[in-house]
């Protein structure tokens, strides 16, 4: 087994209590002209311990979406903050999960194919209220994106905007097309961030495999490992179990109960904004992987966010073959399938 470390080079050691907001990046372009089965996985990298030549982290910086904004300085402390992550974790045993970037049609190949325990179809939101309230009152008061987190009137754990519903109604014409029995793709588990905006962008991606109206029975859990809290933004204000359960009935929401019992989650009924540290995120996508590889089913859905989907990518998984796609912001609305191997 080869094992790797990886190593990033960065100008600043910006490591813990760093307010970071932006969240966006690089486009999703499903390809189905390529239609030859993906390739097998054939050996394990370990995802955190040490000696490969330190990483170029210019691709993290390629593409934004419009509004968003914080890019390079939540991308440098997260690199930055992985260095002394590494160190931390190296002696301590953690899953190892190999990992392909692939499109849909490789994806439903690989649901066949023994090379892999694993396909994640990672969804990022749509635009939501907060964002279309920011953008508004930059114009309005000609001052930036985040001064408008001290509005009074800055929306808590918005909903979509009518935008970003039709983003993802675009994602539900091509889940439609590649999730279903003739393609062999279909997704086993649906797991959604506890902000409303992560659970609204599953429903209407995957209308056909809701909660309480699908035959299928498929389960959905809202996992807290999986919400946003490194920005200490009212967006992030998350609603009770009971408002989510009211609003979307039918998902499993007891991890999140537990989580709120725990005190694991700050930033729910006190409504206090929680800075979470980069290497806090990168233990919740640590153990969001260990967590998917105890349970049995295949292709699993994620609704989240660009900063813990980053934190995924580009950390918690170990890409072969990347082309550093997996370092790039997802854009909002932006879906991804990925191939993993555990060892």
């Amino acid at each position: 087994m080869m094992i790797t470390r990886r190593v990033v080079s960065l100008r600043q050691p910006l490591l813990r209590g760093v307010q970071v907001r932006y969240q966006g990046s690089a486009a999703f372009n499903e390809t189905p002209s390529k239609s030859t089965p993906p390739k097998p996985i054939h050996h394990m990298q370990s995802a955190t311990i040490a000696s490969t030549p330190r990483r170029d982290a210019s691709p993290m910086a390629l593409k934004r979406d419009s509004g968003d904004y914080y890019f390079e300085e939540h991308s440098e402390a997260l690199l930055s903050a992985f260095n002394v992550y590494d160190d931390i974790q190296e002696s301590e045993k953690r899953v190892t999960a190999t990992a392909r970037d692939m499109n849909l049609i490789e994806a439903a190949l690989a649901v066949r194919d023994e090379s892999y325990d694993k396909i994640l179809i990672l969804i990022r939101h749509g635009e939501a209220k907060h964002n279309e309230f920011e953008r508004q009152y930059a114009e309005k008061h000609g001052t930036s994106f985040e001064q408008a987190n001290e509005d009074e009137n800055y929306p808590a754990d918005p909903m979509l905007t009518g935008k970003g519903c039709g983003t993802m109604l675009n994602v539900s014409n091509r889940t439609a097309t590649f999730f279903n029995k003739e393609t062999g793709l279909l997704p086993e588990l649906f797991v959604v961030s506890p902000l409303r905006r992560a659970i609204q962008s599953a429903l209407i991606s995957f209308p056909h495999d809701a909660p309480l109206t699908s035959l299928s029975s498929i389960p959905w859990v809202c996992h807290p490992s999986c919400m946003e809290q490194a920005n200490g933004n009212k967006s992030e204000f998350v609603s009770s179990p009971e408002e989510l359960e009211q609003t979307f009935p039918g998902i499993d929401y007891d991890l999140f109960k537990q989580s709120l019992m725990r005190g694991d989650v700050y930033n729910s009924s006190e409504k206090v904004p929680l800075f979470e540290s980069k290497i806090d995120l990168m233990n919740r996508t640590d153990a969001f992987v260990e967590w998917i590889k105890e349970r049995d089913e295949k292709v699993v859905v994620v609704s989240s966010h660009a900063t813990w989907l980053q934190s995924l990518c580009a950390f918690s998984l170990q890409y072969e073959d990347s082309d550093n796609t997996n370092l790039e912001m997802f854009k909002k609305g932006e879906m991804r399938s990925v191939g993993i191997k555990f060892s």
